[in-house]
């Protein structure tokens, strides 16, 4: 477990999911999740989609754009929670959109660019019979960003995905991806978060040069992604890989395979 202070402090540093998770989605999906320097490491019916525009073309040239407001308006028919919208005010939401699949893509953490999902609490430890474990508590900090994510209409994120796809894959290709494929990119994305072997019943770390570690080399052996959603705790987890697993179908991807990301 990488960097996980065995005496947490608050970190000032900015950085979704995310939504993607939703990462994108939601970009979200997926997100505030991965600030988890000194942290271990959404179902109501959704809002009424906005009239339909005709897709955005791809043409040559320089990326393509869009009005904020209009990638707002459609974001926030997916999902009628209070916190995933919180998550739209914020600036640049298809370029972070982009760069949260890219990362997740490619097994890295997206905190740089979702940092304010970070938890409002530190992470925490337990001491039992002379053994370390995930407190219950550094697991809750995350609830509200999992029933957040659990919200999100799968349907209605994929027809968003389609209308903004030409702009989506333009910001993706825009990260030094020049001939990438935003679809690849986000069924790995997608296809990473829903493989992570989620772990019930507690889990023990370790003590490692001021830092804790998974007691499981198994799991300390794991990427960044994975780690940070174990850290989340089974319940969120399970939420958040249960959504990653229906916006994959409702895409309609095929599966990526280990070399996909691009």
């Amino acid at each position: 477990m990488e960097g996980i202070p065995r005496e947490p402090r608050r970190s000032t540093r900015a950085a979704w999911i995310a939504v993607v998770v939703v990462g994108f989605a939601a970009g979200a999906l997926l997100a505030w999740w991965y600030r988890s320097r000194p942290a271990a490491p959404p179902a109501e019916a959704p809002a009424a989609a906005p009239p339909a525009e005709a897709p955005l073309a791809l043409p040559p040239g320089p990326p393509p754009t869009v009005d904020p407001a209009r990638v707002r308006s459609l974001l926030e028919s997916v999902s009628p929670s209070a916190a995933f919208r919180s998550w739209l005010a914020h600036d640049d939401l298809v370029r972070r959109w982009a760069a949260v699949t890219a990362n997740l893509a490619q097994g890295e953490s997206p905190r740089t660019h979702l940092g304010f999902l970070a938890p409002a609490r530190p992470f925490s430890a337990a001491e039992r019979g002379g053994r370390t474990f995930i407190a219950p508590a550094s697991y809750q900090r995350y609830d509200g960003f999992a029933d957040a994510v659990a919200s999100v209409d799968a349907a209605a994120l994929a027809r968003v995905y389609r209308e903004l796809h030409p702009v989506l894959e333009g910001a993706y290709r825009a990260l030094g991806y020049p001939g990438g494929s935003l679809d690849r990119a986000t069924a790995r994305a997608l296809g990473r978060l829903a493989s992570v072997p989620i772990q019930e019943g507690e889990v023990a770390l370790e003590g490692k040069g001021g830092v804790y570690a998974f007691a499981d080399p198994r799991l300390e052996a794991l990427g960044p992604v994975e780690k940070h959603l174990l850290r989340m705790g089974p319940r969120n987890g399970r939420l958040i890989q249960a959504k990653a697993s229906e916006i994959e179908q409702a895409l309609g991807l095929p599966p990526a395979g280990p070399g996909a990301g691009r």
